[in-house]
């Protein structure tokens, strides 16, 4: 079946997107000399560049006289762009694509995954793939007076389901629940939460939606690009499903 690469199922004039995230991960490690040498490729597209370093802890046996040692070693780099809102990030097992707040769009997104798998293909070769996944995290801003709370089933479909204790709102709540989804090739982590508002007079709700799939994942590109165009479909529907029409009032 052809699909498109236009899977949004609704434009917002106020999107919720924080975060998109794409997420292509290999079986085999890379050597620091071919991170090195995709770090200086995608330099000419993401201009910023920073290591990411792992940080091991050695206790020994009198840790009170000094016997302890902290060590670094170099994993991968975090490359951006001016502005700090494209980002890549690799490691030896992993090419991560991002987009922050202002969210562009799935076109956007796909087709800079194609162009940094292609760098990343270029230098790297093949390599089986062990998972690919397709995350947005969105913050949903719901305004309230100073006095007021929610109720949190009035914006999402996905909450939790509290005792009745009092007549008090929640302080704070996390759910998150995997599935497959309605493709049994591909499964689905969702969270929510509420998290601090950057805004005056305004409740958060975090709605984030991971779809991945480790499993029958094609090499060939002809193959392979055309099944994130899948995951993003799968994507919308999930968050379609997650929240209220009173909800998409907020995003338009």
């Amino acid at each position: 079946m052809q699909l498109s690469t236009n899977v949004e199922p609704r434009t917002y004039l106020h999107p919720p997107v924080v975060e998109a995230v794409i997420e292509i991960r290999v079986d085999r490690a890379l050597t620091q000399t071919e991170l090195k040498k995709l770090a200086a490729k995608l330099k000419k597209h993401y201009p910023n560049s920073q290591p990411q370093n792992e940080v091991g802890i050695n206790i020994g046996p009198n840790p009170a006289a000094g016997d302890v040692t902290v060590s670094q070693r170099q994993k991968g780099f975090r490359l951006s762009s001016d502005d700090q809102a494209d980002i890549v990030i690799i490691a030896p097992q992993n090419l991560i694509i991002a987009r922050l707040a202002p969210y562009q769009g799935w076109a956007a997104i796909h087709a800079k995954v194609i162009s940094a798998w292609k760098i990343w293909k270029g230098i790297a070769k093949t390599r089986p793939i062990s998972r690919l996944g397709v995350r947005y995290i969105n913050r949903i801003d719901i305004p309230v007076d100073e006095a007021d709370n929610i109720n949190i089933e009035d914006y999402l479909t996905f909450y939790p389901n509290v005792p009745v204790f009092n007549d008090r709102p929640l302080d704070n709540y996390l759910i998150q629940i995997t599935k497959p989804t309605s493709d049994p090739l591909w499964s689905t982590t969702i969270t929510s939460t509420i998290q601090p508002s950057p805004l005056i007079n305004t409740i958060s709700l975090l709605l984030d939606i991971d779809v991945f799939r480790t499993k029958e994942i094609p090499l060939n590109d002809d193959d392979l690009l055309p099944i994130l165009i899948k995951a993003g479909h799968l994507k919308n529907n999930i968050f379609q499903q997650c929240i209220t029409p009173r909800t998409e009032e907020i995003f338009n």
